[in-house]
């Protein structure tokens, strides 16, 4: 018994000292990657299904004052948010108070869409994978930044005009989850925000997690944010509800794997069937591999419901990404292997991304491992230098020389989209005022004449690029609307369509 004993400590004792070697070779790489990527602070835990096996924070979470990141600090989490959602309808259909086939109109009966049989036909289950019938990010300037309630939003987007056809294409849509963060709130009988919070955070032990952005506000130790490597404001994004609301830290989302890789029991508390899990975590709608993918091994992607899927060294991998400006996080689960991780940023980089795959390829002890950090560095640097070529083109072909041929004067009054509402173009000082009077507080520039009838427009909005307004005119000369040229990844100032109304 004693050379057993002996032999089983001398094994415990190698284990704990590779787990340590190996913790401190992650410490040193992810602190090397955060100079690297120029970002303020990460914080990061991996968990097993019995906790956390590995913590830390690198960086600072405000770097004027060189106050120091931990792993307590709360960040925005953004679209992590959609998995506790998908997860609120889960609970309700384990309770029998819906089903996943039933009618989103059943239950929300101001839902409505451009087009009315898809309307009917939408169900709770095509509201949490992403294949509506819209594009991706289609109708995300109604919550952005504006002063719309869910509700207002909800009633908005009903003149939206669908993408495709329903049920075939993948498109990224946040108002769906609004809309499933809408059915929590008329059925369970409270706030989707107290939902989230009696249901979840509450059993699951998340103390420094919210749903409200006052709840946020309020925390001491928060990562504030940095955009384009300045501090920006902390803003409301309240109205994003079921899509990107919730704020929380590493600890905290550490319980919330946990829960996942126990199939929905934490310490003892099943707070979803196993059923209920495996269904969230199920493919349902199909997204086509790019060649990134398949150069690294990818051969399936999809949507499950709040996560997204594909298989990687030969695991079934549900992760999830979330950005908003200053923030962009990492969420991860391997089920089958019982290890999960979670990534927080105030910064925009895609360093979460890579440490995801780093933390994987460590736990598999993959030969031959990629550098990720330095493999995504390469990606920014190349799309940051295809960004400035695309102002660089843009300045060459402007022709200054074309001037306006219709007076200032002319052009002030009020303009309005159908969905989005209205805009003002204003006169201050003899210098014309744009503004997008939902979201006045961000999206309100003075504009300066770039050429013709077209103006530059530069948003308080760090976050986004400078744009361009350009007036139409009818047959008579007389200004009819106007558009707006904001090119960015994320927001479809494109499809705005302003018609003059006084």
């Amino acid at each position: 018994m004693k050379q057993l004993s002996i032999l089983l400590f001398g094994l415990l004792f190698i284990s704990s000292n590779l787990f340590a070697q190996e913790n401190k070779a992650l410490d040193s790489y992810l602190e090397q990657a955060v100079k690297d990527y120029e970002l303020p602070g990460l914080s990061i835990s991996l968990v097993n299904k019995d906790g956390v096996y590995y913590k830390n924070a690198f960086g600072y979470k405000k770097i004027e004052t060189k106050d120091a990141l931990d792993t307590k600090s709360v960040f925005a989490i953004a679209s992590l948010s959609k998995a506790f959602t998908a997860a609120a309808i889960g609970m309700l259909v384990d309770e029998g108070k819906l089903d996943w086939n039933d009618r989103v109109v059943e239950h929300l009966p101001i839902f409505a869409l451009s087009d009315e049989y898809v309307a009917s036909q939408m169900t709770v289950e095509d509201l949490l994978c992403h294949r509506s019938g819209f594009d991706t990010f289609d109708g995300d300037l109604l919550w952005y930044g504006s002063n719309y309630s869910r509700e207002e939003i909800i009633k908005r987007f009903s003149k939206y005009e669908l993408s495709y056809d329903h049920r075939t294409n993948y498109g990224y849509q946040n108002i769906m989850f609004i809309v499933a963060g809408e059915i929590v709130a008329k059925l369970s009988g409270m706030s989707w925000e107290e939902f989230i919070q009696k249901r979840f955070f509450l059993p699951l032990e998340m103390n420094n997690s919210y749903s409200t952005f006052a709840g946020f506000q309020g925390e001491k130790n928060k990562a504030l944010p940095y955009v384009q490597g300045s501090l920006d404001e902390i803003r409301n994004y309240d109205n994003s509800g079921g899509a990107a609301a919730i704020s929380s830290n590493v600890e905290d989302l550490s319980h919330w794997i946990e829960m996942w890789l126990n199939e929905g029991v934490y310490q003892g508390d099943t707070l979803l069937q196993a059923a209920t899990v495996r269904k969230l975590l199920d493919l349902h709608t199909p997204i086509s591999p790019s060649s990134f993918d398949r150069s690294n091994g990818i051969e399936f992607k999809g949507y499950a419901l709040g996560w997204f899927l594909m298989d990687y060294e030969g695991e079934k991998v549900a992760h999830h990404g979330g950005g908003l400006p200053g923030y962009i996080s990492k969420i991860f689960i391997l089920p089958s292997e019982g290890i999960g991780g979670v990534i927080l940023t105030n910064g925009e980089t895609s360093l979460p991304n890579a440490s995801m795959y780093k933390a994987i390829d460590m736990h598999k002890n993959t030969p031959d491992a990629k550098d990720w950090a330095a493999i995504y560095l390469d990606f920014k640097k190349r799309y940051e230098a295809y960004l400035n070529k695309q102002v660089e083109e843009r300045n060459a072909m402007r022709n200054a020389k074309l001037k306006s041929n219709v007076d200032k004067q002319l052009l002030v009054g009020e303009y309005e989209d159908k969905v989005y509402g209205k805009a003002t173009v204003s006169m201050k000082d003899g210098n014309l005022i744009f503004s997008m009077l939902a979201a006045k507080e961000l999206f309100t520039s003075e504009m300066t004449h770039w050429q013709q009838n077209t103006f530059e427009i530069i948003f308080k909005d760090k976050f986004l690029p400078n744009g361009y307004v350009t007036f139409d005119l009818d047959a008579n000369g007389k200004v009819s609307g106007l558009k707006v040229d904001l090119p960015n990844p994320d927001f479809h100032f494109y499809k705005l369509d302003f018609k003059r109304i006084d």
